[in-house]
């Protein structure tokens, strides 16, 4: 990661080359992480290039970051979200906060076997009884690896609440998982 800080300090100070690496370094990622929010793939691909045309343009009142990761998700996480505030399709009624989905692309990964079938329809089953919430902090810490503090920055919640928050969803899952067997 402190490959994309130098390359991060490189683009803030001018360089075009810094940039297109930090765009080949994110711009998948961004895509997926945003297809996680909604399937309007065209959607986030405008978010995706919205997002790198502001900071090409603003590189320069840009601030140097710890996370350069992080620092992008948030970005493509606050892009996504000012469109969503005038589509209310995107949101979760009951919390009010957009809907974060972990739904298995077929594009993405090919089954190999039926066992691997039957795992993903049990996981798929089981990502079904938590909230998005609940979905969201799982994936940023274990399939992007986050810290605590850097999951709080991700959610705007404090240290304590995601501690807990992902406490009872990893709770709720083995629950569920041991009924079902």
């Amino acid at each position: 990661m402190s490959q994309h800080k130098e390359l991060w300090n490189e683009f803030r100070m001018g360089s075009d080359e810094a940039f297109a690496s930090l765009y080949s370094a994110y711009a998948a990622k961004l895509l997926e992480y945003g297809l996680h929010f909604t399937d309007d793939v065209e959607m986030v691909k405008d978010c995706v290039q919205d997002l790198f045309a502001k900071l090409y343009l603003g590189r320069k009142r840009l601030k140097e970051v710890d996370n350069v990761k992080v620092y992008m998700l948030i970005a493509m996480k606050n892009t996504l979200f000012n469109l969503f505030k005038k589509e209310i399709y995107h949101y979760n009624i009951d919390s009010i906060e957009p809907v974060f989905d972990t739904e298995f692309s077929a594009e993405a990964k090919m089954i190999e076997s039926e066992e691997l079938l039957a795992w993903q329809l049990r996981l798929e089953r089981l990502m079904e009884i938590i909230t998005p919430r609940q979905r969201e902090v799982l994936y940023y810490r274990f399939i992007e690896e986050l810290s605590y503090n850097e999951i709080c920055g991700m959610m705007r919640m404090n240290y304590q609440s995601v501690r807990n928050l992902l406490h009872r969803t990893i709770g709720k899952i083995r629950e569920a998982a041991a009924k079902e067997k």
